[in-house]
């Protein structure tokens, strides 16, 4: 590519084109040098490795162009609403760029750019609020900048070496003079943050535990350490030394400093040797400071300014645990500056001086070769890799790779030399959270804290289908994140992050919720708001519902019969049952629509189990996932089949919790338990955000974490609207969920839990509640491409396993034999094992065997139907938290019993009942209920039988209301 010399021309409309032409016609004949035109009508224009960047004002805005490798200019767009009054390019490195864009004179934000392949366009994201940064007639205008400085600048340091760490200066908190903020800045108003991901998230810097000398520093609630960049080294009080790290030495920083709330303090000289992840003081004061050696030697001197004159120099070969001095001059001078090669890998240094007495430069060399004892063998080294362990937080790779580098042991006090290569080590990384950063459209509250949508940017819908969008063809949609630029990791978690590739639609369907409604099911459409009832007969007391969305199916439990069902909605198939035996009290289900397997929970026989629901040869095949030892009171339950997850609730008296396993009920993990939750109703997953959401019924709140249980957050809380939450249902932006005593279904922001709106009111006996739409039920797993001889479910990290169902067992090759590792007939019975059937199997009359689940299903498993002969329907009382009705044996909730209404048919829930006396502020209503005196006569039916309303019309004309002139009576 031909070396371009970049000229910018000043035009009369105060405005700037820029022109440029080929370097090499410089050397040849210049009467035929030809400039041709770049871009016009711009205001600042700056050259920055393979990007240009230009700005131009429209109306009182500045847009950013850039152009890649001379490509064609492209604007760039900011995500936010804040107006862009002026811009400073940070930093570059590679296809990602740091950009601090000018909102106010004293307030600018750090964004970050979002590329394609090819840079046709360019998007930036949110990095760092409040980033200090100068421009010239821009920010910080009434400060003393403006005397120091004619460059713009931001306070952001790349760590050198390594990808991805940088150090950045913030504004803490704004400058003020008494009520009125103003533009005068000092120390006192920044700290210092790192991050280790490009970026993605920031965090204070840790600051050590003892100072140099080894006593303790006291530094708790909002104290950290704070670095002096090049505000500080302008600032006319400090004039300090700005951090240096280098190439030749992975991992070491050195840094002035202060331990506290922000740059004001007593300084010091820090230096990590982890690539700031942890920090030490090796110095007191103001010093000069370089390395040497690949980092095996450190120099300082004393800075005039804060500790006089000085001839000695100090340096350490042990990272500054013991400091050594020499003489570089006989008379004490004052010190200006220290340097070595670029490189530093030299133990050549060259300190800048002058005479105290009269302003005279001296220029002094020093070798301090001699301050090791030998040269360097293999017994000095040891491997390092760059990490981070705060917390429960392990971030072992950067930017998706483990690079790890040979160093030098600290206290071997040998030599490198100026030709030691540093072996390195570099591993590809499996995925994780912090290999991906906030997609356009999404930010962060902090750190710890999910991507979620920003609702600010209104004319900008992540999950629209693109137009461009055609049949047979997909598009990928966001779930919130994108792999930062630069990062390399592979498989992991990835798929948890990535966008998800959905099949584009015929026509997009339209949302909607299913609402089991005791005796029928119920369909509310989401873009009218019309509600219909499920042609589904012959339901009893449902509580448990879910959907096949592909073949329109719809499956329910009901608890009175005790059976599992599934009726189509294609208007040729009647209803089917595919489960009715072994049943007890089935309070939820979760459909694997990759696996065809419907999972659900038995209260009463406390079990989680699966049955296969397609019409092979090994439909309504049951396996026990997770049995009575790991469950107590289980209630709601949802399956993830692309991540291979079954989360679930759980009403232990003792230890109620959410809980996780895998598909197969391995690897099982209690996420919360008390004080988080307590009655832990409906679960559901948020399959765009990768998040859980419950509903708890005892506390009264809806919350949500991700799928590790990390993130934990209270979406909704204290409002009347979540008074008895039970099942709860998430997509998109929003949040759905149904309440007891409310008789209503809700909706929700899923993030913050505002603009709560009535979806459908005065829906009675409101039991599970699950939302569908294009692209809910998309994904697959390992499963569509390894066959399993009968089940077969998805694993964590794109594995699978295949499972048997009970009665049978698993061979060493993954094969499901019959008891006696017999092979099993081609019509799934199994043969006879010493002339008799397996504990677990049923004899048929035809001497054949088959699992006893099969009994009493109303299907001929033993071909001779003697596996349905003699069948007797039972009927299982009502679960724990639940009221049975005497003469239909109908289930009601068990706060539904003595509340003065009769919610029972025939009244039982009311019968027996005992009530306290009413104290003496209180009225007896005719049905026993309490009711505050002045409820009474109020407007407002609160007995509910309107016996505080009756006679009231006497009693309100003998209060006498004496009316305003300007009222009527």
């Amino acid at each position: 590519m031909p070396v371009h010399l970049y000229v910018e021309r000043k035009e009369a409309n105060n405005a700037s084109s820029v022109i440029f032409m080929n370097a090499s016609e410089l050397i040849k004949d210049r009467s035929k040098i030809n400039f041709n035109l770049l871009i016009e009508n711009v205001q600042d224009f700056h050259v920055k490795k393979d990007f240009m960047f230009a700005t131009r004002k429209v109306m009182n805005d500045t847009q950013l162009l850039i152009s890649y490798k001379r490509g064609r200019f492209v604007k760039a767009e900011f995500q936010s609403n804040l107006p862009i009054r002026g811009l400073h390019i940070a930093d570059v490195e590679g296809k990602r760029i740091f950009v601090s864009v000018v909102h106010s004179e004293i307030v600018c934000h750090l964004y970050v750019s979002e590329v394609d392949e090819k840079v046709t366009h360019v998007f930036f994201v949110p990095s760092l609020e409040n980033v200090f940064t100068f421009v010239p007639e821009l920010t910080w205008r009434s400060s003393w900048l403006i005397q120091t400085s004619d460059e713009a600048f931001t306070d952001l340091y790349k760590v050198e070496g390594l990808r991805g760490i940088y150090i950045a200066s913030r504004v803490s908190r704004q400058p003020s003079w008494g009520l009125k903020v103003v533009g005068i800045v000092g120390p006192e108003h920044l700290v210092s943050v790192i991050t280790f991901d490009h970026g993605a998230s920031w965090r204070p810097i840790t600051a050590p535990t003892v100072d140099d000398e080894g006593q303790f520093i006291n530094c708790t609630k909002d104290c950290s350490l704070h670095l002096s960049q090049k505000f500080s080294q302008l600032y006319p009080v400090t004039r300090s030394p700005t951090i240096m790290s280098s190439k030749s030495a992975p991992g070491v920083i050195m840094a002035s400093g202060t331990i506290g709330k922000s740059l004001k303090g007593h300084p010091g000289v820090f230096i990590s040797r982890d690539a700031g992840v942890t920090w030490k003081q090796i110095l007191k004061n103001y010093h000069f400071f370089n390395f040497g050696d690949h980092g095996g030697i450190l120099v300082a001197v004393k800075y005039f300014k804060s500790k006089g004159e000085t001839l000695e120099i100090l340096y350490s070969t042990d990272e500054g645990d013991k400091w050594l001095s020499t003489p570089f001059h006989s008379r004490e001078l004052k010190v200006y500056g220290l340097m070595t090669e670029p490189h530093t890998n030299t133990t050549i240094f060259t300190l800048f001086g002058s005479e105290p007495d009269e302003h005279r430069w001296l220029i002094i060399k020093i070798d301090l070769k001699n301050a090791f004892s030998s040269n360097c063998t293999q017994d000095d080294y040891k491997f390092w890799a760059p990490g981070s362990l705060t917390g429960d937080t392990l971030m072992p790779c950067i930017l998706g790779l483990q690079e790890t580098y040979q160093r030098r042991i600290p206290h071997a006090n040998c030599h490198n030399g100026i030709d030691y290569q540093r072996p390195t080590r570099t591993v590809v990384c499996p995925c994780n959270g912090w290999d991906f950063e906030c997609d356009f459209g999404f930010s962060r509250v902090n750190y710890n804290s999910p991507c979620i949508r920003n609702k600010t940017l209104t004319s900008y819908d992540p999950y629209k289908i693109p137009p461009t969008c055609k049949p047979g063809q997909f598009y990928n949609r966001t779930k919130g994140y994108r792999k930062i630029d630069g990062d390399v990791c592979i498989d992991g978690y990835s798929s948890q992050y990535l966008p998800q590739e959905i099949a584009c639609p015929m026509e997009e369907t339209p949302s909607f919720l299913i609402v089991a409604q005791r005796d029928h099911i119920s369909r509310i459409d989401l873009s009218t708001g019309k509600k219909e009832q499920l042609p589904v007969t012959e339901l009893r007391n449902v509580i448990a519902i879910d959907f096949d969305l592909k073949n329109n199916c719809v499956f329910w439990a009901d608890i009175l019969t005790d059976t599992i069902g599934r009726q189509c909605l294609n208007g040729n198939q009647s209803r089917e049952i595919l489960v009715e035996t072994d049943l007890a009290s089935v309070e939820g289900m979760s459909y694997d629509w990759v696996s065809q397997l419907l999972f659900f929970v038995d209260g009463t026989r406390t079990k989680i189990e699966a049955v296969k629901t397609s019409h092979d040869a090994h439909a309504r095949m049951r396996k026990t996932i997770i049995g009575s030892a790991h469950l107590s009171k289980p209630r709601g339950i949802v399956v993830h089949p692309i991540e291979g997850y079954i989360f679930w609730t759980d009403w232990s008296s003792s230890k109620p919790s959410l809980s996780r396993s895998n598909l197969d009920g391995t690897d099982i993990r209690m996420l919360f338990t008390k004080p988080q939750v307590v009655w832990p109703n409906g679960v559901t997953i948020d399959y765009i955000a990768e998040r859980v959401y419950w509903v708890d019924a005892s506390k009264d709140y809806i919350a949500s974490c991700d799928l590790h249980g990390r993130g934990f957050q209270k979406i909704l809380e204290q409002d009347p609207r979540v008074a008895h939450p039970f099942a709860v249902a998430v997509y998109k932006d929003l949040m759905y969920w149904d309440d007891w005593k409310m008789d209503s279904v809700f909706s929700a922001d899923k993030d913050k839990g505002i603009i709560i709106h009535s979806i459908a009111e005065e829906m009675t006996t409101l039991m599970d509640l699950k939302v569908y739409a294009h692209a809910i039920q998309e994904g697959t797993n390992a499963c569509s491409e390894n066959k399993c001889s009968h089940m077969c479910v998805g694993a964590p990290k794109k594995g699978f396993t295949c499972l048997c169902p009970d009665g049978m067992e698993k061979s060493p090759t993954g094969e499901c034999l019959c008891p006696g590792s017999l092979k099993p007939y081609a019509n799934k019975t199994c043969p006879q094992l010493a002339n008799t059937c397996a504990p677990g199997y049923f004899t048929c009359s035809n001497r054949l065997c088959v699992p006893m689940l099969y009994r009493c299903d109303d299907e001929n498993d033993c071909g001779d139907n003697s596996d349905e002969m003699g069948c007797l329907l039972k009927t299982l009382p009502c679960p724990p938290h639940m009221f049975t009705c005497k003469s239909d044996n109908i289930c009601i909730p068990q706060y539904f019993a003595c509340d003065h209404e009769k919610d029972c048919n025939d009244g039982s829930d009311e019968l027996n009942c005992s009530f306290h006396e009413c104290d003496a502020n209180e009225f007896r209503c005719r049905n026993g209920r309490c009711i505050i005196e002045k409820w009474v006569c109020d407007g407002e039916d609160d007995c509910r039988d309107k016996s505080d309303e009756a006679n009231c019309t006497a009693k309100n004309d003998t209060i006498s209301i004496q009316c305003k002139s300007d009222e009527f009576k």
